[in-house]
């Protein structure tokens, strides 16, 4: 019997539709001021169903206001998932008024998305335009843009603005492997290249590839490719895999010298993320529940929600360059912080933020049902296990001992204070420096109200506001 009522599993900070179903964040963009997410959704019940694309803003990538859903499904299918890009120059001829008087002096923004056929899951690429900042839609009458090649999976294409060749690039998921596009007006595309699959990659289908450019420490530019891997054979689930190389506008090139895959998060509840358009350092969001457990969360009236948006950065380690990843929007939460005792009451329940120093010892959080978290650190290893940590019998996957335990090996040279961010259900630490980072999903039947540290721990508490 559970004591918390399913919607009050909500949480503060991250963000959650109103109601009903959520997966794939898609067509991330910021302009002037304000953060636009669209995400994967089904409008009508809170199970996965026909894909809309609902939308969403903020201006603090705290606290979300939602708009009407954008993308309906149409003769072509369901609407999976893509990204949007802004037209700044007018290349697709959108805001021409020879369209519509009123698109003179329009900016388009230009969604990209898979029309999935429900009946013979042929997946090909399509586009739909908006002059209203997304809030209007008018799908192009050529859909689809890029037809398929006689793939089963053949999906979710990420396009940008690539400055030194004055083109639009598309990375496509294709299979086992990534397509790579380049087009100069977003309706005539062509394929310049491939990457995968081959060495440190895993036997997997490819989905929500997408293409980062990033500055190294060495003042460089490198490229990351995020892949997420659904059914992976070197993973105990559906995670992200990233590799760092090299873009010469057609195709990416892995500079990776190591065999061993590279997981940008070692928790099991973080998929399908992506990163925002036209906004530099790189911030990227992901699908905060696994799908394995996607649609028997018990959350009521709601399913799914996103991590909170992290900045991307490539640090150089004992091992080669890695993806660092950091929360934002956090500083004037955590400048409010004050310290805890090694053991206490939490203020804030439910939702809290705790900096923890220290080498070696245990964090517990617990509350009054005897359910607890426990995050053990050591210098070598960091281990999260959620088994006693809420309700579990709402899926055999969840419950099983294969996911309810995430563990990763420490960066010693890029060792840091460990945050550890507790919102309600769901759980994002972030060690060494954002390499060692997790994302966990969790039910405690009434809220975490209480605090324990052992060995050589000490913490600072803040709150979600």
């Amino acid at each position: 019997m559970h004591h918390q009522t399913p919607g009050s599993f909500r949480p503060r900070i991250h963000f959650t539709p109103p109601q009903n179903w959520s997966n794939d964040p898609n067509g991330l963009y910021y302009d002037r001021g304000q953060w636009h997410l669209f995400y994967q959704h089904y409008p009508e019940a809170p199970v996965w169903g026909p894909m809309h694309w609902g939308h969403a803003v903020s201006q603090d990538l705290l606290h979300w206001r939602h708009l009407p859903v954008a993308l309906y499904p149409d003769e072509l299918g369901y609407i999976f998932s893509g990204s949007a890009v802004l037209d700044r120059n007018n290349n697709s001829g959108f805001a021409s008024p020879v369209l519509t008087p009123e698109a003179a002096d329009k900016t388009p923004l230009v969604a990209m998305y898979t029309s999935h056929n429900p009946v013979t899951h042929l997946e090909e690429q399509s586009l739909a335009y908006s002059l209203d900042g997304g809030l209007h839609f008018e799908k192009y009458y050529g859909n689809p843009v890029i037809k398929n090649p006689g793939l089963q999976d053949f999906r979710d294409p990420k396009v940008f603005w690539y400055q030194p060749e004055q083109c639009f690039v598309m990375v496509l998921a294709a299979g086992d492997r990534a397509y790579f596009y380049r087009s100069h007006d977003l309706k005539q595309w062509e394929k310049t290249g491939e990457f995968g699959p081959g060495v440190n990659q895993v036997e997997a289908v490819w989905e929500c590839t997408d293409l980062i450019k990033l500055t190294a420490p060495d003042g460089e530019d490198r490229w990351a490719l995020l892949v997420s891997m659904s059914k992976s054979v070197s993973s105990p689930t559906a995670r992200i895999q990233y590799f760092v190389g090299s873009f010469d506008g057609r195709a990416f090139h892995s500079s990776q010298t190591q065999t061993e895959p590279m997981w940008l998060d070692f928790g099991y509840d973080n998929y399908a993320g992506v990163s925002f358009n036209h906004y530099q350092p790189p911030l990227f969001i992901g699908w905060a529940v696994n799908p394995e457990y996607a649609a028997k969360v018990p959350t009521g009236d709601y399913a799914g929600m996103m991590t909170l948006a992290r900045r991307l950065a490539l640090l150089n380690t004992a091992q080669g360059y890695r993806l660092s990843q950091q929360p934002v929007g956090l500083d004037h939460l955590r400048a409010a912080s004050w310290p805890v005792e090694q053991a206490g009451a939490l203020m804030g329940a439910g939702g809290f933020g705790l900096i923890i120093k220290g080498s070696q010892g245990q964090v517990i959080l617990s509350n009054s049902d005897g359910q607890y978290l426990t995050v053990t650190i050591t210098p070598q290893w960091l281990e999260l296990d959620r088994s006693q940590a809420g309700a579990t019998d709402f899926s055999a996957a969840f419950a099983s001992q294969r996911l309810s335990v995430a563990r990763v090996a420490r960066y010693p040279d890029c060792q840091s204070d460990l945050e550890l961010i507790f919102d309600v259900s769901l759980l994002e630490l972030y060690a060494d420096r954002g390499l060692a980072v997790a994302t966990l999903v969790m039910y405690p039947d009434s809220p975490f109200d209480h605090l324990q540290l052992s060995g050589d721990l000490s913490a600072r508490q803040y709150q979600l506001a």
